[in-house]
């Protein structure tokens, strides 16, 4: 699991550093200081949720948080 930093108002990383800090994350979070995320994977909404099978096909793209979908698409995209 990777976490996508975006849209950021003020110093990217900063922030990015800060929202992981507050939530206490413990996997990585990247920064995506030139928001190139938003259109290459269709964000709209943050969060977004994707999950990309081990062939680099998207599986699951769900805008808000639904963790039983996202769950049953990580499954899936083990098999």
């Amino acid at each position: 699991m990777v976490g996508v930093a975006i849209w950021s108002q003020g110093d990217p990383f900063n922030v990015a550093k800060e929202f992981v800090q507050k939530h206490k994350l413990t996997y990585f979070v990247l920064v995506d200081a030139e928001d190139k995320t938003p259109e290459l994977y269709e964000v709209e909404g943050v969060p977004t949720n994707v999950v990309i099978d081990k062939e680099g096909k998207i599986r699951y793209l769900q805008a808000g948080f639904d963790p039983e979908g996202m769950k049953r698409a990580i499954e899936e995209s083990l098999k």
